[in-house]
């Protein structure tokens, strides 16, 4: 009877702190809320379409809540014009952009890549032409220089879809600045 008891000790000094921390929704490390989200928005911005590297990396899927975690994106522009967007997010998949799933030249669909620059070649459709013409209130728009096509989330889409670098028509994506 002794060893049942302590065998139950045992079993509720284990299972007190697992619970203790489920109870109190210990969030996620993967990444913290800081600064640039890029969103595509429908009508009056209430329909969004946000880079995100889900679930940490690597895919870069639609995520249509704004501010919250794999949100971080930064627009790198290089020395020879060409642009990145770069997870910024401090995940595991941090400093990657956007580019070909699976650093594979043949998909259109998007994950985090191998970046440019610092004398390392650059991941497969990572490289972007930024045009801001065209594009209402700031917005900006990124013509991926393997493809030629644009980067955009299928239509319809919903939270989890793929965004693609092969769009035929540009799509303008705000910079919503939060803190």
């Amino acid at each position: 009877m002794r060893r049942l008891y302590r065998i139950g000790a045992l079993v509720g000094a284990i299972l007190l702190p697992t619970s203790a921390v489920l109870a109190i929704g210990v969030p996620e490390a993967s990444a913290t809320v800081s600064g640039e989200q890029y969103c595509y928005l429908i009508g009056s911005g209430i329909d969004y379409a946000c880079l995100n590297a889900w679930g940490g990396g690597p895919w870069v899927n639609v995520e249509t809540t704004i501010n919250i975690r794999n949100n971080d994106f930064t627009v790198i522009i290089e020395s020879n014009g060409n642009a990145e967007l770069q997870d910024t997010g401090g995940n595991a998949w941090s400093n990657y952009c956007v580019g070909d799933a699976y650093n594979d030249p043949g998909r259109a669909d998007t994950s985090l890549d191998p970046c440019g620059g610092n004398g390392q070649p650059a991941g497969w459709g990572t490289q972007f032409t930024y045009v801001t013409s065209g594009c209402p209130q700031g917005g900006q728009a990124f013509q991926n220089l393997h493809s030629g096509g644009w980067l955009g989330p299928p239509v319809p889409w919903v939270n989890g879809s793929h965004f693609y670098l092969n769009k035929p028509t540009k799509y303008c994506f705000q910079n919503l600045n939060y803190v």
